[in-house]
């Protein structure tokens, strides 16, 4: 395998920071010019101090459940770390998500901290790609129940009822492929086919059931989607090392590596079910911490109209999955835009301030983030 000069690779790296900086820049500026961002929307009065408390409190909550589910992250993958030093490590993973450049470098340094306590590079490394893995299914499933328990704001919304059903498709036709392809790959073929069976059949009930809008638009959509996930179970196997899809299309390559290195992390957990549903609780309950976080902020904010929980829970999910994109600290610029513009959709045009709240929760979140500073330093003593 070739790989390129060390001078090469830092220009490319140079060169893509400066590119999603200008990026995150652009956006900032326009959510700026079109109002989406005010000095004033961020302001909080005196009466509503106990609020912003409780909004910070929670967030530091969500954010400290990071440490106990990488303890059982760890567990899972056969690797023992003290609470304390997952909650070092995991302070130092947000200061660097947050104030450098954005989850890649979290994880560059979630891995040299715990490989340097556990001397296991390859099962650290199997523990963060489960991680993410598990994260972004989580975002992908609140996504869905988002738009799914709030289906009335999609229906009064003309352009919310032409994006939601191809919308809802691409979410379910990926998070149930991830799912029956590790049914697949830990339980094998028929297993992971067996189990995806049950979900044709319940979006099948739906398309005959008398749901309106929701049985004639978006059932045949969930049906397809589901029944073409169905293939997930039957390829997955293929994708190990010793199948044909991977030595025929991606062995040797940057790519092939990549891929061998997701499937060796879901193979570390094959036999530690448990241990992923726990996991999976955690971080759906992390996640519902933080999107709470964010309608408790958009209550106390001198913002012209104030979003319901439906409405935030219909953005919110998709916002923190628009931040996955590749870009410096979390995503800056990119949840904000996407938050403004879902919540803008999701009320019908009313609300037009859900950047500034999405960047008060940003602030919150940077400023508990420093704490991993601390950790950093006297790691260096």
């Amino acid at each position: 395998m070739s790989h390129p000069e060390p001078e090469t690779s830092r220009t490319k790296v140079f060169i893509s920071n400066i590119i999603k900086s200008l990026f995150a820049g652009g956006l900032l500026f326009w959510l700026v010019k079109s109002g989406g961002i005010r000095p004033e929307y961020l302001m909080v009065a005196p009466e509503h101090i106990p609020g912003l408390s409780a909004a910070c409190l929670i967030i530091a909550a969500g954010m400290s459940l990071a440490a106990l589910r990488y303890v059982e992250l760890l567990k899972g993958a056969g690797l023992t770390i003290k609470p304390g030093d997952s909650f070092s490590i995991s302070a130092i993973m947000y200061f660097f998500t947050q104030c450098v450049m954005g989850s890649a470098s979290g994880d560059v340094a979630r891995y040299f901290y715990t490989t340097r306590i556990t001397g296991e590079g390859a099962r650290v490394g199997a523990a963060i790609i489960v991680d993410r893995i598990i994260g972004i299914m989580g975002l992908f499933m609140f996504g869905g129940l988002g738009m799914a328990f709030n289906w009335s704001l999609v229906e009064h919304s003309p352009e919310l009822r032409i994006i939601a059903c191809p919308m809802l498709g691409i979410l379910c036709l990926i998070w149930l492929s991830v799912l029956l392809g590790f049914l697949a790959l830990v339980r094998g073929r028929m297993f992971g086919f067996l189990a995806g069976i049950t979900f044709p059949v319940l979006a099948g009930l739906l398309c005959i059931s008398d749901s309106g809008f929701l049985g004639r638009e978006v059932g045949p959509v969930l049906f397809y989607a589901a029944s073409l996930s169905l293939v997930a179970p039957l390829i997955a196997p293929e994708f190990l090392e010793t199948g044909f899809v991977y030595r025929r299309f991606f062995k040797g390559s940057k790519l092939g590596e990549k891929l061998g290195e997701v499937v060796s992390a879901l193979l570390v957990y094959r036999n530690s079910t448990t241990t992923v549903l726990k996991i999976a609780g955690l971080t759906a309950v992390q996640h519902l911490a933080l999107i709470y976080s964010l309608y408790l902020l958009s209550r106390i904010q001198n913002i012209p109209v104030l979003p319901d929980f439906n409405e935030i829970f219909f953005a919110a999910p998709l916002s923190f999955l628009a931040g996955v994109i590749p870009a410096p600290a979390a995503g800056l610029g990119v949840n904000e835009a996407a938050f403004e513009t879902l919540l803008y959709l999701g009320s019908c045009g009313t609300v037009t301030a859900g950047a500034s709240i999405f960047l008060m929760y940003r602030i919150w979140a940077t400023l508990f983030s420093l704490s991993g500073l601390y950790f950093v330093m006297r790691s260096k003593k």
